[in-house]
């Protein structure tokens, strides 16, 4: 099978919809079809004029559906498989694929579609006013880096399409990542008979990186982002009134907070490479999670998974459903860090029941989260979505 990959990058580095392209490539070559990716950055949008004019045409860019029609035309896929279009290729793509007759289909790895945010998150808290009302309330909001200005053309990117119904009528399927994503999406208009549920998946640890991870495991891990949405300012304040140590993967604007709570517990580790996170994994009891807004599918996951960690996470989004309170992992009140050093402190007092929710994690990794159970997985999304076209 012949598959085109097409994706649109972000600005700010390598992040988690670039890891999980990558890793679906290197899957699909492993099991011999012929991979190609068509990608477009948003370096590309410029400054001044030219960012005026890339606002202009955030809702339908006729030079995006040019592009991928070029590709389509040099590599003539069996399939276009779409991870992200914005904002310099827009949804006009799927326009071209239909023109050409190839199959289309898009992995929804946020909630850019129907939230102009795409994290459904307002002043710290969860909101969902656009998804049941206007797009343009979250102009008024300024839900995008805090400007109306820079919302308004995400704004009328939603409602271009929901009036056009591009996503009932354009694309043949998408991937949601979990039955919670799915839900949400439904929610937002989108057709669910399109829509399969496929999680996503790592690689195994290498071999190699066993060497110097200690099999005495201690204190709790945090890796990720340091952001606002990942909840770490209610982190911060949460371990104040725990005694457990916590240790912090990761960089970002709130690194101060971190660094400012090294009285209480906390070290900061900085950003570390996959090799020493994993020994980091295994190292410690327990990893947090503390976001507060709805996570797609956090990579994260399946790497605590995979280093037998199990998880403590706010029950809220992706969390729910991939986080088996009491077998995998435990839950806490959302943005509550009361309930947060509650449940910590459970943890703490109950090791063995740790332990044993760290082997169910693996064994949940296994069975789930393998690249051999995300291969079959794939495959029959594929099938069923080129079938339309026989």
């Amino acid at each position: 099978m012949r598959i085109l990959q097409v994706h649109n990058r972000y600005q700010g580095g390598r992040g988690g919809e670039d890891r999980v392209m990558d890793n679906e490539s290197r899957l699909l070559r492993t099991n011999g079809h012929e991979v190609h990716q068509f990608t477009a950055h948003n370096d590309e949008i410029g400054t001044g004029w030219n960012k005026f004019r890339a606002a202009q045409r955030m809702a339908y860019s006729k030079d995006g559906a040019r592009r991928v029609a070029q590709a389509i035309a040099t590599y003539r896929p069996d399939i276009v498989h779409v991870h992200n279009f914005h904002y310099v290729l827009t949804p006009s793509i799927f326009d071209a694929c239909r023109e050409a007759r190839v199959p289309s289909l898009q992995t929804l790895h946020n909630f850019r579609g129907i939230c102009a945010s795409a994290t459904f998150m307002r002043e710290g808290r969860v909101c969902e006013d656009c998804l049941h009302g206007s797009p343009y309330l979250s102009v008024l909001h300024r839900c995008y880096e805090g400007s109306a200005l820079k919302t308004l053309p995400i704004a009328r990117t939603i409602a271009y399409h929901r009036r056009r119904k591009t996503w009932q009528n354009k694309v043949d399927r998408f991937i949601a990542l979990t039955e919670f994503g799915k839900r949400k999406y439904v929610e937002g208009g989108y057709a669910e008979k399109r829509i399969s549920v496929k999680p996503n998946f790592s690689y195994p640890p290498d071999p190699e990186w066993q060497d110097g991870a200690d099999a005495d495991r201690s204190g709790a891990l945090f890796v990720g982002h340091l952001l606002p949405w990942k909840g770490i300012a209610m982190l911060m304040e949460a371990w104040r009134d725990i005694p457990t140590p916590l240790r912090v993967a990761g960089s970002g604007p709130l690194l101060h907070l971190v660094k400012q709570a090294k009285d209480h517990g906390v070290t900061e580790l900085g950003l570390l490479d996959a090799k020493a996170v994993y020994q980091e994994m295994r190292r410690a009891s327990f990893l947090v999670f503390s976001s507060v807004w709805y996570e797609c599918f956090p990579l994260t996951f399946i790497e605590a998974f995979a280093a037998g960690l199990p998880i403590i996470a706010a029950k809220l989004g992706a969390a729910e459903d991939i986080i088996t309170h009491g077998e995998t992992g435990l839950h806490f009140t959302p943005g509550d860090p009361a309930s947060l050093a509650e449940v910590v402190a459970w943890a703490e007092a109950h090791p063995e029941d740790m332990a044993r929710m760290g082997e169910n994690a693996q064994a949940t990794y296994k069975t789930l989260y393998t690249p051999e159970a995300n291969y079959l997985l794939l495959m029959k999304i594929y099938e069923k979505t080129i079938d339309k076209y026989r």
